[in-house]
C-alpha cells in the first residue's frame, strides 16, 4: 500500500474563471502595448509629425471646445521626437511591469498585485513628466490608463485568492 504524504504548508487554491479571465485579457493587453510602443518609438518622426499636424485619427482629438462653441487646436510645447521616444520606453516600462505582474498573479502571487499597479501608474506618471497635466492632448494613454484603473479594481476584487508570499 503507497504512503500518502500531505504537506500542510502547500495551499491546494483554485484559481477563479474570473481572475483567469482578466489574466488573459491583461496579458493580451500588455503585449499589445509592448509591440504597439516600440512600433511608436521606431517611427517617434511620423508619429510626432502626424500628432502635430492634427490629422491623428486614432489619438482623442487635440481639440478643445471654447466658450463660444469655436474650437480651438490644443498645441503640445514640448512634443518633439526625444520626447515622444521617452515616452515610448516609459510605457514598454509600463507594460512589462504590467506583463510581470499578469503572469504573478496567473500563479496566485499577491506581488504580481503591486507590479501591475505600479505599471499602470507609472503610464500616466511619464505623460506627466514629458507632456504635462494638459488631458486634452493625452489620447490614448488615458484611455489606458483608465482601462488599468478598471482593472486594478478588479484585480483588487480578487487579493483574497492570491498569496501573500
Amino acid at each position: 500500500m503507497p504512503e500518502e504524504i500531505y504537506n500542510s504548508n502547500i495551499k491546494n487554491t483554485r484559481r477563479p474563471l474570473f481572475l483567469t479571465i482578466l489574466c488573459v485579457l491583461t496579458f493580451i493587453g500588455s503585449i499589445a502595448g509592448i509591440i504597439i510602443n516600440t512600433k511608436g518609438f521606431v517611427n517617434a518622426k511620423e508619429e510626432v509629425e502626424r500628432i502635430s499636424s492634427g490629422k491623428a485619427k486614432t489619438q482623442l482629438r487635440n481639440l478643445v471646445t471654447k466658450s463660444d462653441g469655436t474650437i480651438e487646436r490644443v498645441t503640445i510645447g514640448n512634443l518633439n521626437v526625444e520626447n515622444y521616444q521617452k515616452y515610448c520606453i516609459g510605457c514598454i516600462v509600463s507594460y512589462i511591469l504590467c506583463l510581470v505582474g499578469t503572469v504573478l498573479m496567473f500563479r496566485l502571487k499577491r506581488t504580481g498585485f503591486y507590479s501591475f499597479t505600479l505599471g499602470t501608474f507609472f503610464n500616466l506618471i511619464t505623460h506627466f513628466l514629458l507632456f504635462g497635466d494638459n488631458f486634452a492632448s493625452m489620447g490614448l494613454s488615458i484611455l489606458a490608463a483608465l482601462a488599468g484603473f478598471i482593472f486594478v479594481i478588479l484585480f483588487g476584487l480578487n487579493l483574497k485568492w492570491m498569496d501573500e508570499a
